[in-house]
């Protein structure tokens, strides 16, 4: 058997690559043997080190597999290579290469094969032809036949049954990276900018089997697992089966993440999640936009009272992370409708409000609508949009300085308090945001790195801003608002000048400790540990309760006495972090004088 590797190279060093996994598998499952060699990278790692990784193994076979953001180091790699041994076969797949392999194999004629769509039969054929062991394959392939570039249209889908469970016993190299898996290929949904649609139907995977494999990530703790499965509650009954079995089998570790339409989100659907521990499910629901005309051109039917019904339902449950999708870029989405589009999102008050932007995929429907839409967009991976008849470059730049700010301030949940507090201020939540991007680009803070401390500077000058005329009461009260903040999210220990936190000393943690021990909060942390790890492990401030921002209405509340203490204190604890923010558990105890 020809030395044969399969090449994953990842975005993120987190991630890892499923769709490698499968073809190793499948084949193994089939032959009964597994001489295919998995190597895993990211696109941040150096591409001499790749190279020298591959290339000391030997190999006769490398397989890539090829996305956006990995095409252009794949096609450098596989050029040196072939410079230092032209007789190595470079095999390519994946959804960067699958539409357009003719054009592909005839620009660099470095690659040998392409396999197009569903890769795991068609590279068992491929391989075993490859090893004389076959014919070449009759469905799914280029390749070239006297340097002429040939293609065999793609071939049917697998049927799910058939694919087997892509992880080893020993999680070897993969302990702390987010793992993916699939219940079901294919999307009911046709919109134009996804290459999903391409597909016809939804095939989906038996739930004993699913139930099975579910068993593998419950039992090995996994931190996450993300499912691909492009539309998770397509079918309803499949679906709530599936997270009834989690729910059931809780490691109280995993989390499990699903793509959702949220017009599909059935009363069945909430209740199932209802069920479910905090933070043991997340949701991701692509809105992409809020205009009708733009929804119509993309194929894309929103039910906007739906999925406002949707969210707010998950959102009184309060265990389910939720993430909500906006692409910029559209056809006849212009800066203005998007701004309306933001809105609408963002006062759904999602956990994260992810902001994208069109990248006109090969073959998506978007790629035949480009002229008529005057699309223009990067003619390099990723192939995201420049400008269209309807938005300009720099309308768009702008949405690019808008999203970093809802990253910065509102999606790593570290300026909940604050951000709304400048938010609130204007009529459009979105106008909001274009603020705070003019004033980050007015102190040029695009041009350097930030420290987190700096961030939180930020937040109190763009206050401040938006007040001018403030007495120095209103100016100490902006102050707290971001102070409260930066304690729930982190101890603090560096300071700026206009954070003024009272810490207490070590008899009054112990008295306020003890209370909430004899009330039944907290008892572990009060018993378990010295009064050095509980420093670390608190943060203790007197506070004065008319200044607690709205945030902390829901907090526990106990009142005890003293002879020697008096006065209100806010209690912080980092070991009991919420799921949905990261911020730490507080309580308020009130100290009453004997």
């Amino acid at each position: 058997m020809k030395k044969t590797l399969l090449v994953g190279i990842n975005a993120k060093f987190i991630h890892s690559n499923l769709a490698l996994r499968y073809i190793k598998k499948y084949y193994a499952k089939n032959e009964g043997n597994d001489p295919l060699e998995l190597l895993e990278y990211s696109i941040n790692q150096e591409i001499d080190y790749i190279l020298n990784e591959i290339i000391i193994r030997e190999p006769e076979i490398v397989t890539f597999s090829c996305y956006l953001w990995n095409i252009e180091m794949v096609r450098k790699l596989s050029k040196t290579i072939k410079t230092i041994n032209a007789n190595i076969t470079i095999i390519y797949g994946g959804p960067e290469v699958s539409y357009t392999g003719i054009v592909e194999m005839t620009n660099y004629p470095f690659i040998d094969y392409i396999i197009q769509g569903e890769g795991e039969e068609i590279f068992r054929q491929l391989f075993n032809y490859l090893n004389a062991k076959s014919m070449l394959p009759l469905t799914g392939i280029v390749y070239r036949e006297e340097d002429i570039v040939k293609v065999k249209p793609p071939s049917v889908g697998l049927n799910m049954d058939e694919i087997p469970f892509p992880y080893d016993e020993q999680l070897e190299g993969l302990e702390n990276r987010i793992l993916y898996y699939e219940t079901s290929r294919g999307c009911p949904f046709h919109c134009q900018y996804c290459l999903s649609s391409i597909e016809a139907g939804v095939r989906f995977k038996s739930f004993y089997i699913v139930s099975k494999e579910l068993d593998f990530f419950l039992n090995k703790n996994v931190r996450q697992v993300k499912l691909v499965d492009r539309t998770f509650n397509t079918q309803k009954e499949h679906a709530i089966a599936i997270m009834n079995y989690i729910i059931e089998n809780d490691n109280g570790i995993t989390n499990f993440h699903f793509e959702v339409a949220p017009e599909l989100m059935s009363p069945e659907f909430i209740s199932c999640l209802q069920k479910a521990r905090e933070g043991l499910f997340q949701l991701e629901i692509g809105v992409q936009s809020t205009n009708e005309e733009t929804l119509d051109i993309i194929q894309r039917e929103n039910h906007l009272p739906k999925i406002q019904e949707a969210v707010e339902s998950v959102k009184k449950l309060a265990n389910t992370h939720m993430h909500l999708d906006l692409i910029a870029g559209l056809p006849k989405e212009d800066y203005k409708s998007f701004g309306i589009s933001f809105d609408y999102v963002y006062r759904l008050k999602p956990e994260q409000l992810q902001l994208g932007f069109l990248k006109v995929l090969k073959g998506s429907g978007m790629m035949g609508m480009k002229e008529q839409y005057g699309v223009i967009y990067r003619g390099y991976p990723p192939y995201e949009v420049l400008k269209t008849k309807d938005v300009s470059y720099l309308e768009l730049a702008r949405l690019k300085m808008i999203e970093e700010m809802v990253e910065l301030f509102y999606n790593s949940g570290r300026f909940l308090m604050s951000i709304s507090k400048i938010v609130d201020s204007f009529d459009s939540p979105f106008i909001g945001f274009e603020y705070i991007a003019d004033y980050w680009l007015e102190l040029n803070m695009h041009h350097r790195k930030h420290q987190k401390l700096d961030l939180y500077e930020f937040i109190y000058k763009t206050l401040i801003r938006l007040e001018e005329t403030m007495n120095e009461p209103s100016r100490l009260s902006l102050s707290k608002i971001i102070m409260f903040d930066y304690c729930l999210n982190e101890k603090p220990k560096k300071t700026l000048e206009w954070m003024n936190y009272s810490f207490v000393n070590a008899s009054l943690m112990q008295l306020l400790l003890d209370s909430l021990s004899d009330a039944g909060i907290w008892i572990e942390e009060s018993q378990l540990y010295t009064t050095k790890q509980r420093s670390r492990m608190f943060h203790i401030d007197e506070i004065n309760k008319k200044d607690l921002p709205d945030y902390f209405n829901q907090c526990r509340e106990i009142v005890v006495e003293s002879n020697l203490y008096q006065g209100s204190f806010l209690l912080v604890n980092y070991l009991r972090r919420d799921f949905l923010h990261n911020n730490g558990e507080a309580v308020i105890v009130t100290v009453k004088k004997l």
